[in-house]
């Protein structure tokens, strides 16, 4: 009881120092304006993005405002739509999903049995020019809640730098030092690897953990995070405990689709998509509200600059082999022109770790990445670093999974490639970005050993680089003819640095 009554004192005190001087117009700001992707993956003449905030249900007049700086000012609707959730029975019971039962107690504390009650406001940022910066302005009744200013995306052969990092707002004082770091960077945006918010990806644990570390800071701060999201886009890809609660048990439960904008052009509707349970009634209710984002956020692919992005739903529901969702993944990498190609998600398929490593189930589409020139593949879900020397894998039977998950096959290993002298890897590269602020996962050689003894003739040694003993993050800088990938501590110190070089002419696949 007492740890309930604390968590929902937090949530109300987070409340008040949240209230801006528009509260004197009964008006509260709960999140902050924040920038997302518009609709629309491929590089058009224009770009687009949204801007979001949280209030509470007092309804206000707000205006939006954007164009380049020093020039045009261009009004933007506003919309405004309810989020309405009632208290969970569950929590009111003490009770703690199922899948999250085998958690340390304190990973998964109880959640105060409240209603909620907020007016999310978004507006569309059109006809945003490429290589170019915008400046925009959100008011209340003429008072500034927030002015900020972001880069559209880059035109193919511009260069850009991006930031991957997974498994991040777990209430602890690390993700916020994370996120000072990454504002150090001057990122153009951020690829969220999954398992955005802990223990369950509900609306209550964004409101308590995520928006203050991200979003609400004025300023960058290592003891209160930094105000990315008032600046750069985020892309998520869906992890495990984003998904971990259900609507027919947690009225708030699938967050991410409420608080996210995405490309839309995925595969649609099929039983690769989360699933919403057997309320009818609640589902139908949560359809409407988030609209588009589901079930877009799950499978989606963008472009930027001279690199192309897949972001894929790695979770267990997901039958990575279903026939239209294999031909849609296989047909947006074979019409990518672009020089880079990227894929992101949760789930690593290869990691060296004891923890997670027989949950292969990606190893499956690595024939697919292979065939389409993918890269470099981004993970998280393994709470550290890892990298992959350059890999080419073949499973042994690519219709289904083994007992325990895993894919046994055929590796195929680049031993020449160190990302210094040799900068041309024969194979794709596989990160791990896991470290963004949840516990970590200890990985040495005693435990990549015990690994190894366990898993016999499905293990390989395909691992160049471990890290483990911070808290850390994924930088990276594209040309059309050069990668440049550096990963940083939560302190900004250097854990792993690579440069992969195109041969001449080697600007598309």
């Amino acid at each position: 009881m007492n740890t309930m009554l604390s968590s929902l004192a937090k949530f109300v005190v987070t409340c008040v120092a949240l209230t801006t001087s528009a509260a004197v117009q009964a008006q509260v700001i709960l999140v902050k304006p924040y920038i997302q992707p518009g609709d629309g993956g491929s590089l058009g003449a224009k770009d687009a993005k949204v801007v979001m905030w949280l209030t509470d249900q007092v309804p206000g007049d707000f205006a939006v405002e954007y164009g380049p700086p020093g020039g045009g000012v261009t009004a933007a609707k506003v919309t405004r739509i309810a989020l309405d959730f009632k208290p969970a029975e569950a929590d009111a019971k003490g009770v703690v999903p199922p899948n999250l039962a085998n958690l340390p107690k304190s990973e998964t504390p109880p959640q105060p049995a409240v209603a909620q009650h907020y007016f999310r406001y978004s507006a569309s940022l059109e006809n945003l020019a490429l290589d170019s910066h915008v400046q925009y302005r959100v008011k209340l009744k003429g008072a500034v809640v927030r002015e900020a200013e972001f880069r559209t995306r880059a035109s193919g052969t511009k260069p850009i730098r991006f930031i991957m990092v997974g498994d991040l707002a777990d209430g602890k004082p690390f993700q916020n030092e994370v996120a000072f770091r990454i504002s150090k960077t001057d990122p153009d945006f951020m690829v969220l690897l999954g398992d955005i918010v802990y223990p369950a990806g509900r609306v209550s644990q964004y409101m308590d953990h995520f928006w203050r570390t991200y979003c609400n800071p004025d300023t960058a701060n290592p003891t209160t995070g930094a105000p990315l999201m008032a600046t750069i886009p985020f892309y998520p890809a869906l992890g495990n405990h984003d998904v971990a609660a259900r609507l027919t048990v947690y009225p708030d439960a699938l967050g991410a689709f409420y608080f996210f904008s995405v490309p839309t052009g995925g595969p649609g509707e099929g039983p690769w998509n989360t699933p919403l349970g057997s309320d009818e009634a609640a589902a139908s209710a949560f359809r409407s509200t988030v609209g588009n984002a589901y079930p877009s956020i799950g499978f989606y692919s963008f472009d930027d600059g001279p690199a192309h992005f897949l972001v894929l739903d790695s979770t267990d529901y997901v039958p990575v082999g279903a026939a239209r969702l294999a031909e849609w993944l296989a047909r947006d990498l074979k019409d990518s022109k672009s020089p880079w190609k990227f894929v992101c998600f949760h789930t690593p398929a290869f990691e060296t770790s004891q923890e997670h490593y027989t949950e292969q189930k990606m190893r499956l589409l690595e024939p697919v990445f292979e065939k389409y020139g993918v890269d470099v593949v981004f993970a998280g879900h393994v709470h550290n670093y890892q990298r992959s020397k350059p890999l080419r894998f073949k499973p042994r039977d690519p219709t289904r999974r083994e007992p325990r998950g895993t894919v046994t096959g055929t590796f195929t290993l680049d031993e020449k490639f160190d990302g210094i002298t040799n900068t041309r890897p024969d194979g794709i590269i596989h990160i791990v970005s896991g470290g963004g602020g949840a516990h970590l996962y200890a990985t040495n050689e005693k435990t990549i050993e015990a690994v190894k003894k366990a898993n016999g003739p499905n293990w390989g040694p395909f691992t160049a680089k471990y890290f483990s003993e911070a808290h850390c993050f994924t930088v990276v800088e594209v040309t059309p003819m050069q990668f440049h990938l550096r990963a940083l501590t939560d302190k900004g110190e250097p854990v792993d640095e690579i440069t992969i070089d195109k041969p001449a002419g080697a600007t598309q696949k």
